[in-house]
């Protein structure tokens, strides 16, 4: 997919400290924009490529290395690899710059994300990729960390998350200073 934005993402959401996105506290970005449309798809929201909140690629880094505390960053959306250039660039200064662990969600099937030449920089920098389309006709709201059946936990050789089997889906209620209540995750 064509640069977009050139060296700015188009967000979404950050949170900058969530539990139920990955092991431990994690830095979550959902990328606003996906090519997929997947039926049912949870973040419908998310779809347009209009632009929602442009930040610099250098910038959402910085973001990402001030916060005190997280074991990694999960790249979510929306659909990372329609931003692929950022997304590639921010995973590799990522694990160039610090010990974070980084989980990416895509639509994308392992087969398709190695025709669009992205394996080796995903090999090389994701320690757990969530991998395939959503299927609404196989959804299943007990697991953690993908929504449904035929998606994979991928965990490349370079990886530094322990693998897990999977674990029953949990959720996240976050009560802002100004009273707001959010919740992350998929109560079932």
């Amino acid at each position: 997919m064509k640069n977009l934005y050139g060296t700015q993402f188009n967000i979404s959401h950050i949170e900058p400290a969530t539990h139920i996105y990955g092991p431990g506290r994690r830095f979550a970005v959902w990328l606003q924009g996906c090519s997929l449309a997947c039926k049912g798809c949870w973040n419908e929201q998310m779809w347009s490529f209009k632009a929602n909140e442009l930040l610099d690629r250098k910038t959402l880094l910085a973001q990402i290395l001030a916060e005190q505390d997280i074991e990694g960053i999960t790249l979510l959306g929306g659909e990372p690899l329609d931003q692929a250039e950022n997304t590639v660039w921010l995973i590799q200064e990522i694990k160039c710059l610090s010990s974070l662990t980084v989980m990416l969600y895509t639509g994308y099937s392992k087969q398709e994300v190695e025709q669009k030449q992205l394996w080796s920089a995903i090999e090389d920098n994701v320690d757990l990729l969530v991998s395939g389309r959503y299927q609404e006709q196989h959804r299943n709201t007990h697991n953690q960390w993908y929504g449904s059946e035929n998606q994979e936990l991928i965990y490349p050789q370079k990886s530094s998350i322990e693998q897990r089997s999977k674990i029953l889906n949990e959720v996240e209620i976050i009560i802002e200073e100004t009273g707001e209540v959010r919740v992350l995750g998929y109560p079932t």
